[in-house]
């Protein structure tokens, strides 16, 4: 009778044994499952990268060759979209687009026959169609987060020449008179300054360039008598331009 209640006092000490050490042995396994889990998605999660949707308005003062043929400043807007590389790295890639308008003449003409009247305006254009690096300093001052950044991309110019009759509302001719492009790139310096929740306000400074481009530009010196465009005279030169930047950020 004793040995039978040693013997099951044996079993019944190596059960417990066994199943504390497959308890333990379980434990350990997933532990580490859950680390290797955790690592997995914090190094690989794409939602942890920031985005940006920019929207800026500018002036754009010529110089160098260009402030021989324009006088500026030009008002202009541009929209900028950038995704951050890594998100444990301060560097933002994007594209970016912007558009500012140049020079504006207008003429009322007669047809000699019947005297229909026709109105024209012609208008000169620069746009820049560019891919960007932005690589903030990591660093704040006064709230502010300084960062620089790099484009290269497209400088086009363009002039159009809009007829309508206000004798006839839904008489209407567009055309492109000139448009050239050249190859662009700039370099800008700027800071953003949070005012909410993912909402920053931009302000920037930089200096853009191109390839030589020949434009169109009102001439005083020049009458018209047919069309507006007349008022218009080609130049060509390197497209030159420092830029001053205010506007919103939104981050997701």
């Amino acid at each position: 009778m004793i040995f039978r209640h040693l013997l099951v006092f044996m079993l019944m000490s190596c059960y417990i044994t066994v199943f504390a050490q497959s308890e333990e042995q379980y434990s350990d396994q997933q532990r580490q499952y859950n680390y290797y889990q955790e690592q997995e998605y914090n190094e690989g999660d794409d939602f942890s990268r920031m985005h940006f949707i920019e929207i800026d308005f500018h002036l754009t003062t010529p110089t160098s060759a260009l402030s021989r043929n324009l006088d500026g400043p030009y008002f202009g807007i541009g929209l900028a979209y950038l995704f951050q590389l890594s998100s444990d790295r301060p560097g933002f890639i994007g594209t970016s687009f912007d558009y500012s308008f140049i020079d504006q003449a207008s003429l009322t003409t007669f047809d000699p026959v019947d005297g229909f009247p026709f109105d024209f305006s012609t208008s000169t254009s620069m746009g820049n169609w560019s891919a960007m690096y932005r690589h903030y300093l990591g660093v704040r001052y006064l709230g502010l987060e300084p960062f620089v950044e790099g484009k290269l991309g497209v400088s086009a110019m363009w002039t159009s020449t809009r007829m309508t009759s206000s004798e006839d509302v839904e008489f209407s001719e567009y055309d492109v008179n000139h448009f050239d492009a050249a190859l662009g790139y700039g370099f800008t310096a700027g800071v953003h300054y949070a005012v909410a929740d993912a909402v920053y306000i931009t302000a920037s400074m930089g200096y853009n360039s191109s390839l030589s481009t020949q434009y169109d530009v009102e001439d005083p010196d020049v009458e018209a008598e047919f069309s507006s465009y007349d008022y218009f005279s080609r130049k060509s030169s390197t497209v030159d331009v420092i830029r001053y930047d205010l506007g919103v950020t939104f981050a997701f």
